[in-house]
């Protein structure tokens, strides 16, 4: 059994050596047009526990190969301890010895379109003729667009859904479930927070939701993480729903909702007011 203590300082120049063995590895893969670091690194903002997100940009021919082999190339790079991803996506994330972690996306860059997020803070590691930095200079200028009307009625819908479930299930005493939901619904109160907000980011760090977070929605996070207890988890999804109330008028004050304003209060009502008999 291991137990010596592993310093910060060592785990950040193992960071360091990982990302100039992975840099000079996609450098010589002929497949590979450009690798551009994002994240906290290029930031400034990074510490010890920061990980590394690479976007790796191939050709269209590669593309699919590189994806392919995604799970198998890590283990070119050191001490990998495992991978972990998302079916469907072209991202394998993988953690290494000491405690690292690396992000990296497989883009085909025929496909992959120019963006407000390449606008944020980032380092181009590697540019085979110039690629990446054409195609970054496609994004320079761009602005993060407002969600569809479309997609907003969808999380409104999701936030109520999730939000109504959680207290059948600890109704129910399917606390381990409720609890899943209530967190869902969380999720979704931040998210509607940053549209009603109009949240662009201009660097990593106004992604952490300390930076973002404002002060209605802070009070009612604040309430909001309970213990596995039936009273005390619809205590927490109460304190949530009075801000979703709160944004259900904000949101269809701002967006052209194809939806009736009181039929969203009425079903936020049923938790708030507590209407559901025990």
């Amino acid at each position: 059994m291991e137990s010596r203590e592993i310093s910060l300082g060592n785990i950040q120049r193992a960071r360091e050596n990982l990302l100039e063995i992975v840099v000079e590895f996609f450098s010589q893969q002929n497949g590979v047009v450009g690798v551009l670091l994002a994240g906290s690194i290029p930031n400034g903002s990074d510490d010890a526990y920061s990980d590394i997100d690479l976007r790796v940009f191939t050709t269209p021919e590669s593309h699919t190969e590189f994806v392919e082999r995604r799970f198998e190339t890590p283990n070119k790079w050191g001490e990998l301890l495992f991978n972990e991803w998302t079916d469907g996506t072209e991202v394998c994330v993988s953690h290494f010895r000491p405690f690292i972690k690396i992000d990296v996306f497989y883009w085909n860059i025929d496909e992959v379109k120019p963006s407000a997020w390449f606008n944020l803070p980032s380092s181009i590691v590697f540019d085979r003729d110039d690629t990446l930095k054409i195609f970054m200079a496609r994004s320079a200028n761009m602005e993060f667009g407002r969600p569809s009307n479309q997609e907003v009625s969808r999380i409104t819908s999701k936030a109520l859904a999730c939000a109504h479930e959680s207290l059948r299930r600890s109704r129910r005493g399917e606390l381990y479930y409720a609890q899943s939901l209530l967190e869902l619904v969380r999720a979704y109160v931040i998210q509607i927070e940053d549209w009603i907000n109009n949240f662009e980011p201009k660097a990593t760090t106004d992604l952490k939701l300390e930076k973002r977070i404002s002060s209605r929605l802070a009070a009612a996070l604040t309430d909001a993480y309970p213990p596995l207890h039936a009273q005390k988890i619809e205590e927490s999804l109460i304190a949530v729903c009075a801000l979703l109330s709160k944004q259900i008028v904000d949101l269809h004050n701002s967006f052209a909702l194809d939806r009736a304003l009181n039929n969203d209060l009425a079903a936020v009502r049923l938790i708030l007011n507590q209407q559901i008999a025990k």
